[in-house]
């Protein structure tokens, strides 16, 4: 058994040793979009073509890509699972410094593994933008409304003030503590639509509808952080969020009030 792991450990790091290099993962990444040959492949690295043909052994040789009869190079199936792996370590580096004060753990781990998924999102770094940033999300909703929080940093009585329609889809997720009534308000601007799913620990805080998602993490002390998060309006940015908030509303227990 310890052989084995060994062995696992190398396997992993010859491969990690292999896209250690700009040039490779550029060559990678191109060649996912469409087959190459080499003489195209070295102009985009701006290499020669022997430079560039030992960078394609290297993947050749960790399976990454292959080469076909007709000299062209393509990506395999580990290939592209690899490459679909690395938006999320991009994601991991790109905010190392945010994540040194913190904590995805607490997220459900097909989350933390898609956390890629928000790439393309901004990081906002200041309370008073990312509460912007929310009552913009509510006020310019159209199709739905999703929040979820561990206390309502909006203030309630403004929440259904906000609301663009009486016909507008509202699910609020909260945990135990919340004053329900509140809401009254919120429910009186929606009389059918607002709907509140009870969960008994939040660790995430977002705010969604159809066109835009932001979301706040939690700081090493377990708490939402809302002096920073993220916001992002790109499909894959909605998505993560609307799938993580569906997954806490499958979860959560129907509240009447």
């Amino acid at each position: 058994m310890l052989r084995a792991g060994i062995q696992l450990t190398d396997d992993l790091s010859q491969h990690l040793l292999v896209l250690g290099s700009e040039d490779r993962l550029t060559l990678l990444t191109t060649i996912d979009r469409g087959k190459q040959r080499l003489t195209s492949l070295a102009s985009i690295i701006h290499a020669s073509n022997q430079e560039c043909s030992r960078h394609l052994s290297r993947l050749v040789e960790s399976g990454l890509i292959k080469r076909d009869s007709a000299g062209f190079y393509e990506t395999t199936p580990l290939g592209r699972g690899v490459l679909g792996l690395l938006p999320s370590l991009r994601f991991l580096v790109k905010h190392r410094n945010y994540l040194q004060s913190h904590d995805l753990s607490p997220l459900p781990r097909p989350f933390t593994e898609r956390i890629g998924e928000l790439i393309e999102g901004r990081l906002v770094g200041h309370f008073n933008i990312v509460l912007e940033q929310i009552k913009k999300t509510i006020a310019e909703a159209r199709e739905h409304l999703w929040l979820i929080a561990d206390q309502p940093i909006i203030p309630t009585t403004s929440v259904g003030v906000g609301f663009p329609s009486r016909k507008l889809p509202v699910r609020l997720i909260i945990q135990p503590g919340y004053d329900l009534k509140a809401f009254s308000e919120a429910k009186l601007a929606l009389p059918n639509r607002f709907e509140i799913g009870l969960v008994q620990e939040v660790k995430v805080a977002m705010a969604i509808n159809e066109k835009s998602a932001g979301v706040c993490f939690p700081g090493l002390d377990g708490k939402i952080d809302f002096g920073i998060g993220f916001t992002g309006s790109d499909s894959e940015f909605r998505t993560w969020s609307s799938d993580l908030f569906e997954h806490y509303w499958k979860s959560s227990e129907p509240v009447k009030f």
